[in-house]
Order: structure tokens, then C-alpha cells, then sequence
């Protein structure tokens, strides 16, 4: 009797553990942030099409539309830091962080309007994907099963 309820107990912790660490945050994925980041992703997609065809008017476009999404995505708070708008000090602190960030990719989206050549825009681009992969790495969470 003792070695089934030992092995049963093994099997539940065994089988909890593993369920826990693939649980995810119910609203993962589904944030206001995520899409806003999901625009700025259609966003960029657009502007690089736009290049590739030299259409200036559409760049321009493009550029302004980001720095919108920008200026949206700022006020808002990962969901990697807080699920709620009360946050504590740490969380502040690593708000300020990420609106830091937002601020880098903001100047470079700003050279980026500024860009009159494919190599002031590739510079450009090139910041702004820098700015985008540590941001991701810093707060996107993973929302796979």
C-alpha cells in the first residue's frame, strides 16, 4: 500500500511539474502591446516593400504609422513585467527600462524619416532591428504550449 501511494505521489509531481512549465499566461499574446507590435511588424514589412520599389510617398507613410505604434506601445506595460497597473518598484524600474528602449527605437525610426539614400536607411534599419531584438529578448514572452 505505502509503494502505490509513493509511486502515485511520484507520477503527480512528476506530471505537475511538467504541466506547470508549459503553463502560460492566459493573456499572452492578446495584449494591447501585442498588437501594437504586431502593426509595427506590418509596419516594417511595409517599409522594406516600399524601398525595394524606391516609393518615397509610401516610406514616408510607413514611417509615420510607426512612430504612432511607438508612441502607443510607450504607455504601455508588458506583460513579461505586470498583468496590472499597480506596479511595485522593481516593476517601475523595469517599466522605465523598456520605455528607455522605446525611446532608442523612437530616434532610430527618426533617422529613418530622415534618410535620403538606401544606405541611410539601411544604417537606420539596421539600429531599429537592433533595438527590436533586445526589447524581444528583454520582454516578449513566450506564448507557445
Amino acid at each position: 500500500m505505502k509503494k502505490l501511494l509513493i509511486s502515485s505521489l511520484l507520477c503527480t509531481i512528476a506530471f505537475s511539474s511538467q504541466t506547470m512549465a508549459n503553463d502560460v499566461h492566459p493573456m499572452c499574446g492578446k495584449t494591447d502591446l501585442a498588437e501594437v507590435m504586431g502593426d509595427m511588424k506590418d509596419n516594417m514589412k511595409a517599409y522594406k516593400k516600399a524601398m525595394k520599389a524606391g516609393d518615397s510617398d509610401a516610406m514616408e507613410q510607413v514611417v509615420t504609422e510607426l512612430l504612432a505604434n511607438i508612441d502607443k506601445a510607450d504607455d504601455l506595460v508588458p506583460l513579461q513585467i505586470s498583468d496590472n497597473q499597480d506596479l511595485n518598484t522593481e516593476q517601475q524600474a523595469d517599466v522605465k527600462k523598456y520605455q528607455k528602449g522605446m525611446l532608442f527605437l523612437q530616434g532610430a525610426v527618426e533617422e529613418l524619416a530622415k534618410a535620403s539614400n538606401d544606405d541611410e536607411r539601411k544604417a537606420a534599419l539596421g539600429k531599429i532591428g537592433k533595438a527590436s531584438k533586445q526589447g524581444h529578448k528583454a520582454y516578449k514572452m513566450d506564448c507557445e504550449d
